[in-house]
């Protein structure tokens, strides 16, 4: 059976991807930070860390988890509940 885990959209900031090779220093312009948003179930709702996992799967079983995404708390903007539609088995 599925954990308690709710199902969440979360904003957060992150750095931006390296500048590949070399670069003079006064050539140097300051990006902005990337702004990001994940959508999944919040496995982990720690003081330091979110934990959200996109995929879940053995459902009736040990539930298993993919595409596990960790994101230090000081980086979230903000954190939204969202409502889990119920699926109907075919």
């Amino acid at each position: 059976m599925k954990p308690r885990c709710p199902l969440v959209v979360i904003e957060w900031e992150d750095s931006r991807q390296p500048s590949p090779g070399w670069g003079y220093l006064s050539g140097f312009e300051p990006g902005s930070v990337v702004r990001c948003t994940s959508v999944g179930w919040l496995i982990h709702d720690g003081d330091d860390l979110k934990a959200l996992a996109p995929n879940l799967g053995d459902l009736d079983a040990d539930v298993q988890a993919s595409g596990i995404i960790q994101i230090p708390s000081r980086c979230v903007i903000g954190v939204a509940r969202l409502k889990e539609p119920r699926l109907t088995s075919s």
